[in-house]
């Protein structure tokens, strides 16, 4: 039996064998999944896995590690791109997610992808051992590298002279305290900083203001640890620009206002220099289209440890990160039931 190009079902019997099952799916994506990109990806890939099992004989719902791993061998033997093996895989695991919290289905039906690891297993980088994947209902592509595994980015600046190693050190250093986006730092004006509350006043890369007037500006804010630093900038920037003529806290040798592409240009020229830098994903041709380290990916690995390892509220994370749905902020949150006892016995007094 021949696949399509696409992935989908290849026969009038497949169709009626599993058609439910995938149209009840793709009923709840599009409920719960906000991207129209991640609904189109995750019901190819569940196609493309229901389609094989039909193929070889496989009951989905009784599928279990072997089964997956015999799919991602034969994508392997059939020569797809890691890039493709990797949202397939995500595909089946996001699918199993919907069975075990769907109540309508059986609740002994297990996540046949557990286990399974494409870099142990398969030397598949996608989706890198060494990063953080927080699955949650609808997002799978939030990367959020530790701190540890990051930091030496900040001590690797690139840059030729003191000008641009200390202004390249605190625009990687102030993307991971506050979060921003690389749009967002390109407009950051002087003025927009009060130097002694630590706290920038941003308009929003994504909200509009008739829509979110109170998160169009909003407040981010950044550690004392930084005070130095950014006077050692603000002292190597006057002698570029000592009439203050760019409103801009980011400013080139010339006096030019710095891009959103250069700057993000500038953290992962610092994850190469400081050794740490990996590609994640490649183009069929083998160039390397993202990079592991990435001003968008400091920005994740912020919200994520703000949510996760200190006890800052989460709806002032949700308006520090400028996100205008508490969902999106929850996304990054990594459920941990230990700690939630834990919480639940601190707040009730009821012990250890």
């Amino acid at each position: 039996m021949e696949r399509q190009d696409d992935g989908k079902f290849g026969s009038k019997r497949e169709l009626d064998e599993y058609k439910q099952l995938f149209d009840d799916y793709a009923g709840w994506l599009t409920d719960f999944v906000d991207k129209d990109t991640t609904i189109t990806r995750r019901k190819k890939g569940a196609e493309a896995w229901l389609h094989w099992c039909a193929e070889e004989g496989y009951d989905p719902l009784d599928a279990d590690e072997e089964t997956v791993d015999a799919f991602v061998h034969a994508m392997v033997v059939d020569g797809l791109a890691e890039t493709t093996i990797s949202n397939r895989f995500a595909s089946v695991s996001k699918f199993y997610h919907w069975i075990s919290t769907d109540p309508d289905r059986p609740n002994d039906v297990e996540n046949p992808t557990a286990e399974i690891t494409l870099p142990n297993q398969y030397d598949i980088s996608n989706n890198a051992a060494y990063t953080r994947i927080l699955h949650r209902e609808g997002r799978e592509d939030i990367i959020a590298p530790d701190y540890e595994e990051l930091k030496p980015l900040f001590d690797h600046p690139p840059g030729a002279t003191d000008f641009s190693k200390i202004r390249n050190e605190l625009v990687c250093r102030l993307f991971w305290q506050t979060a921003l986006r690389s749009d967002e730092m390109s407009r950051v004006r002087l003025d927009n900083i009060d130097f002694d509350d630590r706290d920038i006043r941003v308009r929003s890369a994504k909200l509009n203001i008739d829509d979110h007037p109170n998160l169009y500006h909003r407040h981010v804010f950044y550690e004392d640890n930084l005070d130095y630093l950014m006077q050692r900038w603000i002292d190597k920037r006057a002698e570029k620009d000592p009439k203050n003529e760019s409103p801009y806290l980011f400013i080139g040798g010339k006096g030019n206002q710095l891009s959103s592409s250069y700057l993000s240009r500038i953290v992962k020229e610092a994850a190469h220099d400081a050794g740490i830098q990996e590609p994640l994903v490649r183009d069929s041709d083998g160039t390397v289209a993202q990079w592991l380290y990435t001003a968008h990916r400091l920005r994740h690995s912020r919200i994520t440890h703000l949510a996760n390892k200190t006890d800052m509220d989460l709806n002032f994370v949700r308006m520090m990160a400028g996100h205008a749905s508490m969902d999106t902020t929850l996304d990054y949150v990594n459920p941990d039931w230990g700690e939630a006892r834990q919480a639940y016995r601190d707040a009730t007094g009821t012990g250890n």
